[in-house]
This record gives structure tokens, sequence and C-alpha cells, in this order.
């Protein structure tokens, strides 16, 4: 039996005894000499640098709670987690038929210049106007309405500038039918006034959530030195805890981006939240992010230039202050190709029937002699309404949550294999108004970002020692003031984060179908 020597249990390696004579590469890597080289100690990203990933978050206003290195309190902060804001559409509208007393087929109202009813679901219109169908009908109102038990209001009118053979049709008269007032008409003398109306703003809701993220370390782990140099936004840093929290700070941003374009409205019309903390039962509300908050929404499957405007048209048809209006197209790699695919395609159809258009070429064809390169590609248009069109690349679209899920099932453009979320487009007026941004960040007053540490007895990372500007970095000998007795620390941090597009019904959402 052989002889237990207690002193193996501190080796290593065993001892090697080598008795091959000749010194070469064989013995000297048997003798565990050799190891690859390093070509670097750098880190290399494979999937590429994430510190543009973030373009809402980093915004002037209202960012993550930074601004270089210092604390930032950008947003608007309010009281309570829920708000509104006034909103003011148009100051007029037009009158809905509710019902109609005529048959179709046997009356003819107004024939003979006679007076008929009308019955609208308001009483909107005042008397001594002249009111038009959509269909061009004109007739003038001669008194006001009266209140009918059934809730309508039922007008006495006549046809204006009609023949004694001339009637209205029974169809203008029936539900759902409009009227609109154009204009008001009295007596050269002895006339009556009419009455005026007032337009008053409607009001919208929204509100914030709540996010919260930490981690915590123990032992001697803030000291840990890594075989490997990474660069992080202090520089470069072999420290493993720089490392880790470098890493934390990329999640932080990209919990902050996610929620503010992703996140979902979940009050209830009663008011109710019905997700709940399972430990406190108190609520977790989660307010409306800007993709929820667009209404205005479509899709394609193989962009056009002609679907393109038609419905950015169709999206701003009746605004009254777009009139060199610019939008930010927010989009991922695959809507860029989509498109300036679509604007070449258009353009060479265009181009074509104009024959040759000088310097055209020069825009797409650099260089000279035999070395030359092709590379002009399309990032805006102006179009035919009055509206710029700027394109802006959102990573989010590529390489956020959202888009790696769809990439794992399989749910991506049959062309490049890209997921879709990459093909979104999201058309985003990001102008001022009144002295005020259309996006703003909203946050709970005081409570817009705040953080802190929960000291152990480990060593505390040197960034969050300056940050916390209470632990001893000069003196070891000297006690520190501990929240707990283990042998472990954590550092947490909390915000108060909603967003608010003010005019959404200048945004519009394209998602793209292309094989599904």
């Amino acid at each position: 039996m052989a002889q237990f020597q207690p002193a193996l249990k501190y080796r290593v390696t065993e001892a090697i005894f080598d008795s091959k004579s000749m010194l070469d590469e064989t013995n000297f890597y048997h003798q565990r000499q050799g190891h690859p080289s390093e070509l670097t100690r750098k880190l290399t990203y494979i999937m590429g640098d994430y510190t543009k990933n973030y373009p809402i978050s980093l915004m002037t206003l209202g960012g993550i709670g930074y601004e270089g290195n210092a604390m930032k309190r950008a947003a608007v902060e309010l009281d309570d987690p829920q708000f509104t804001y006034p909103v003011m559409g148009r100051i007029h509208k037009a009158s809905i038929v509710s019902s109609t007393p005529y048959t179709d087929g046997v009356d003819k109202p107004g024939i003979g210049n006679s007076k008929f009813k009308i019955r609208f679901q308001d009483n909107w219109i005042k008397r001594f106007f002249i009111i038009q169908s959509a269909r061009g009908i004109q007739a003038y109102v001669h008194e006001d309405p009266q209140l009918l038990g059934t809730g309508e209001y039922e007008y006495t009118v006549s046809l204006n500038a009609a023949l004694p053979t001339d009637f209205c049709p029974v169809s203008e008269l029936q539900s759902s039918n409009a009227w609109i007032d154009i204009t008001t008409a009295v007596a050269e003398s002895e006339s009556r006034t009419t009455e005026s109306k007032m337009a008053m703003p409607g009001m919208y809701k929204n509100q914030m959530g709540f996010l919260r993220h930490g981690f915590s370390w123990a032992g001697n782990s803030a000291n840990k030195v890594m075989k490997i140099s990474v660069k992080t936004d202090k520089g470069e840093t072999d420290v493993w805890m720089d490392w880790a929290m470098w890493q934390y700070e990329m999640e932080w941003l990209s919990i902050c981006e996610h929620n503010y374009w992703y996140s979902r409205y979940n009050r209830l019309p009663n008011g109710e939240v019905s997700l709940k903390d399972m430990l406190t039962g108190k609520v977790i509300p989660t307010g409306s992010g800007l993709l929820e908050q667009i209404q205005n929404k479509s899709q394609y499957s193989d962009l056009t230039y002609d679907y393109l405007t038609n419905q950015i048209g169709d999206a701003l048809f009746g605004l009254s202050d777009t009139a060199g209006m610019s939008i930010t197209l927010h989009t991922g790699r695959g809507g860029m190709r989509a498109f300036d695919r679509a604007i070449k395609k258009a353009g060479g159809t265009f181009f074509q029937s104009f024959g040759q258009v000088s310097d055209l070429g020069s825009k797409f064809v650099s260089g000279t002699g035999y070395n030359l390169a092709y590379g002009g590609y399309f990032d805006a248009f102006y179009h035919i309404d009055g509206y710029y069109i700027k394109v802006k690349h959102n990573p989010i679209f590529d390489m956020g949550k959202v888009a790696m899920a769809q990439q794992a099932a399989g749910y991506v453009h049959p062309e490049t294999g890209w997921p879709l979320e990459s093909y979104r487009m999201v058309f985003i007026d990001d102008s001022d108004y009144d002295g005020q941004p259309n996006i703003q960040h909203v946050a709970q007053k005081g409570r817009a970002f705040q953080h802190g540490v929960i000291a152990g007895l480990t060593n505390m990372p040197k960034s969050l020692q300056v940050m916390t500007n209470s632990f001893n970095i000069d003196n070891e000998s000297k006690a520190t003031l501990l929240s707990t007795d283990q042998d472990k620390s954590a550092y947490t941090r909390f915000k108060s984060a909603g967003i608010q597009i003010l005019r959404a019904n200048r945004c519009f959402d394209f998602q793209c179908t292309a094989g599904q």
C-alpha cells in the first residue's frame, strides 16, 4: 500500500522527469513551458460596440440620469405617476345625421322650395346658417332645433339656390350622413343674429412606470484582475469589477431604451391596475411607450415610393401647420435598404422618362480611370405635401431584444434573414412646439433617479467609493459604517420613467410583413 504523503494536497501540478536529451519544441511543450501567443489582450467585440444603441435614453431632455459624469434630472417632474395634458383639435366639426322621417323612393323633401326636417345627433349647427352635405347638397337653417324625446335634434331647413322641381335625396338625410355649416345668410334689413359656439380642449392621459436594477458582489471581487483588457466608458481596464459594472450600465441603458419604445399602458378604464407585486400586493403601473402612442399604423411587404408617399400623406392630411415640417424616420438596417430601394426604383422610372439627366451619374459613381467606386444611397426625401423626411438608423430595431427574439424564432425577412423589426419604420416628429419638445421624458418629483450602496464587509470598487463619498480609501485601518455584517455588498438604482408624444398624430409606424 502506498504511503500517504500529506504534502500532495498542496500540489498544483506534478513534477516532470523528461529523459529526452534532444531539446526541441516537443519536450518544450511536454514540460508545460509553451502556451499559445497572445495576439492582443484587448477584448474584441465581435457583435459590435453598444455605446450608440440608445438614442431616446440619451436625448438632451430627460436622459437616464447622467450628463457626462454628473447626475442629471432633466425630465419633467410630476407628483403623481398618472398625468394628463390638454389637447386641442379642430374648432370646427361636422354634425352627423341620426335618423330620418322620410322614405327613400317615396318622399321628395324640399320639393317646391318647401321646408323639410333633418335630425342630427347634436345641436352644434346654429340658426341662419347655410349647411352642406358631404355630397354637396346645400340647405338653409330657419330656426333653432327642437329636442325630440329620442334625444335627437330636429332642424327645419329648406334647399338653397334650388328650382321648384329640386328636392333633397333621402339618402342625404339617412343615418351616418354628415352636414357642416358653411356660412350665414340673413335679410338685408330687420335681420336677427345667429349664435356662436365654442370648442374646448380635450384631455389625454398616460402614466409613468418605475424601473429597478442592481447587482451584488462578495469577498475580494472588487480587486480581481482578468486576463483580458476591456474598453469601458472610463477607458481600458483589466479589473474584473470594472468590466462587470460596464455591462451593468449597458443593461440599464437597454432597460430604459426598451421601456421608452415598447412599454404599454396597463391601467384599465375603471382606473385599476391588475398587475400587482406578489410580495406586497402593490400595483405595478406601466406607461405607454412611443410605439403604443402612435396610432397611425400601416404594414408593407415590398415598399414602394407611391405607397410611402400615400401613407405619409394620409397620416398627416388635415393638419394645419405641417408646411416645411421635418420628420425623423427611425429604422434598422433593413428599413434603410427598403427606403433606398423604393426611392431608387421610382427615380429610375422618373428620370428615364426625361432622358439623359446631366451630372446624375456622378452622384453614384466616383473615382477616375479604372479606379471607380459605386456608392450613392438615399437617406431623405421631400414629400409632395411639403414634408422633409430624414432617415436615422436606430440600432434597437437591429440589435434590440425584440429583434433578437424575432431572429431566434425565425420571424425574419425572406431576402436577408434579418429580423422583421429591422425593417420597421417609425416616423417621429421631434420638433419643438410652443417652446416645448414634442417628445418629453416624465419622472416623479424627487424620484427621477435614485441609487445607493448596501455596504457589507467586502472591498468596495473604487468607482462606487468615489460616487458615494462615504468609504475610506485612504485609511484602511479606520472602521467603515456597514449595512450588513455579511462579507457581501450590493448596488441598486431606481428610476421613475415615462415618455409622452404631445402630438402623436404627427407620427406613424410602418411594420414589415414580408414572408409572413
